[in-house]
């Protein structure tokens, strides 16, 4: 996910943390969790996939925080959420341009 905020141009993102007041602030962070809300505040990702990306996100903190290892099933999944997103991200706009290029060819008229 790193590689992917590096590849987008995302360094931050914002984030809202509640003060002990029980109001909310909005600051800045330039770790992952502010990088996925980044992508998404720049409009690479939708609300619900940076959501998706937060809970991956929590899947390695745990792993690498607290030494909780996954399970294989967990990792099966984190790794497909991944390849998803960059899927979506990469591979499909670069089919729907073919896609439109093979259409125009088909219905360009001689």
């Amino acid at each position: 996910m790193e590689g992917l905020c590096a590849e987008q141009g995302v360094k931050d993102g914002p984030l809202e943390i509640k003060e002990k007041d029980g109001t909310l602030k909005t600051i800045r962070r330039k770790n992952l969790q502010g990088k996925i809300s980044g992508l998404c505040e720049k409009g690479i990702l939708t609300a619900k996939n940076s959501a998706i990306l937060h809970e991956h996100r929590f899947l390695g903190n745990e792993a690498v925080h607290e030494l909780r290892q996954p399970s294989d099933d967990e990792l099966t999944l984190a790794i497909e959420i991944v390849e998803h997103t960059i899927d979506s991200l990469y591979e499909i706009p670069e089919k729907a341009n073919e896609l439109q290029k093979k259409k125009a060819k088909r219905t360009k008229k001689p």
